[in-house]
């Protein structure tokens, strides 16, 4: 992760213009005024000289700041929150989607640290790493058993710089040692399919490059002459508003898609809309209780104007609208009162106001501040209350502690035996659990158990009773993968349905 976010600070504005959660960029929504109250401030330096001289350890007055800052806005809203310039920095390139690393996915099995995905063109595909690869240490430093969070942490990190893995590959005897050097790794939210005529489209979060990798879906919808999509938005938290609107321009008829409305008589209000004359797809929306900000207004929108059905259950709730801010550093603050003659804490209204350019030093943190609310096409705000859906249908449940949405399907592409190791493996042992079959913990391991379990598969399905994980016990394998699918995920069962009626 780059770490030097606020280095420049030209260059950091141009960024949070573009992703600001839920709005554009505006100035002047934390300005302190010269009438402050002169008592709160002498009584906040009397408490930092009071834990300056009474606290065990040492502790700076740059520290007491942030904690007091951090205070602050948690006791706002909920989405209110103060960063350091670490934190925003990661919060920034989560937003942005993109950060600087090798380009892998990675999730657990067992105590190892396995890569799932390798990304194309990615430094981690030119370093050989590939799916199915457990890492157990990152530059010396052993990471078995580590949480996922901390190794993904210790994989990150600014770009040009180098990360040595190591790493067991299966059907490969010790341990390969990889260098890989960082670079920027763009994530693409947006993935489909299409089957039986119906395109399926899921939309993890609407990040900067949402609306880029969306665009060759629809192409590809419209080349295929798609006429019936379902739209998945389940566990989508939201993102920016430019991404969500033009995601919703390919949905939504001509009209409003939002307004958004801001406290900040300096901060104007926007509309956002559609022009579509006229609407392409029979749309199902699916939302769920994780299905917030960004995502309820598109399919708000969806809803208000009849451009779909919305299916699942209600959705988290979340109308408020969040800007991110640079903030000045007291010191900084005192500076330009100085110079322009005006209490400022606000990095983004001395850019804009002033035309002045705080240095990196200057700049104590970030603040992620709620500054006003948004509402549907009809006019409704549904913060605390969320989206009821058309046809409301429960969540999907686990099978056996498994979620279908974290099992593959398996490539068919080689055949795993006795004492090997894939990524093939760890999928199909998860698709056995779901189906009740007796082996341990699915770790990716073809052992005796797995195999044992494997060929009781096989005699179920009237197929050659062998344990080998040929080909066609793959493609059974999925077949039931695609069964648990429908069974299990009534929502999309239901869309399916309704699309099909």
């Amino acid at each position: 992760m780059n770490r030097n976010f606020c280095r420049p600070l030209s260059k950091a504005v141009s960024v949070i213009a573009v992703i600001t959660l839920l709005c554009l960029s505006g100035p002047n929504f934390v300005s302190a005024q010269e009438n402050s109250n002169a008592g709160s401030l002498e009584y906040l330096d009397s408490m930092m000289d009071f834990i300056q001289d009474n606290y065990r350890d040492d502790v700076s007055d740059r520290q007491l700041l942030e904690g007091a800052l951090k205070g602050m806005f948690a006791g706002l809203d909920d989405y209110s929150v103060f960063f350091t310039p670490d934190e925003a920095s990661d919060f920034i390139s989560d937003m942005q989607g993109e950060y600087f690393g090798i380009g892998v996915m990675i999730s657990k099995a067992g105590d190892y640290v396995l890569v799932t995905k390798v990304f194309p063109a990615s430094p981690a595909e030119a370093a050989g790493i590939v799916p199915g690869d457990r890492i157990v240490a990152v530059d010396g430093e052993n990471i078995i058993g580590t949480a996922i969070y901390n190794a993904s942490a210790l994989i990150k990190g600014e770009a040009g710089t180098t990360v040595a893995l190591e790493i067991i590959r299966g059907g490969q005897q010790g341990v390969i040692k990889v260098e890989a050097v960082r670079g920027p790794v763009r994530v693409n939210p947006v993935s489909y399919e299409i089957n039986n005529e119906i395109g399926y489209i899921k939309i993890d979060v609407f990040n900067a490059n949402t609306a880029e990798f969306l665009a060759p879906v629809m192409e590809d919808m419209e080349d295929r002459n798609i006429s019936k999509i379902i739209l998945d938005l389940r566990g989508n938290p939201g993102g920016e508003v430019n991404e969500v609107v033009a995601a919703g321009r390919y949905f939504i008829p001509k009209g409003l898609i939002t307004r958004l409305d801001f406290k900040s008589e300096e901060a104007e209000d926007r509309e956002y809309y559609s022009d579509l004359e006229k609407v392409r797809y029979e749309l199902v929306v699916l939302i769920n209780g994780m299905s917030a900000s960004a995502s309820e207004i598109l399919a708000g929108a969806v809803q208000d104007t009849g451009a779909g059905v919305l299916v699942g259950t209600r959705t988290f709730g979340k109308s408020r609208v969040q800007n991110v801010i640079p903030l000045l550093t007291p010191e900084a603050s005192e500076k330009y009162q100085k110079r322009l003659g005006v209490r400022l804490v606000d990095g983004f209204e001395l850019i804009s106001r002033y035309q002045v350019t705080p240095a990196d030093d200057e700049i104590i943190g970030w603040v992620k501040l709620t500054t006003g609310e948004y509402f549907t096409p009809a006019g409704r705000t549904i913060d605390g209350v969320g989206l009821t859906p058309d046809v409301v249908v429960e969540d999907p449940v686990l099978l056996n502690g498994i979620s279908v949405y974290n099992v593959s399907r398996l490539t068919v592409k080689s055949k795993p035996t006795l004492h090997t190791e894939s990524v093939d493996v760890f999928n199909a042992e998860k698709i056995l659990q779901m189906l009740d079959y007796d082996l341990d913990e699915p770790d990716m391991k073809y052992d005796v158990k797995t195999v044992r379990a494997v060929a009781t598969f096989q005699k179920d399905m009237g197929l050659y009773s062998y344990g080998v994980l040929d080909f066609t016990t793959q493609s059974a394998l999925n077949r039931e993968l695609e069964r648990l699918i429908k069974e299990t995920d009534k929502q999309y069962a239901k869309a399916v349905e309704l699309l099909d009626s």
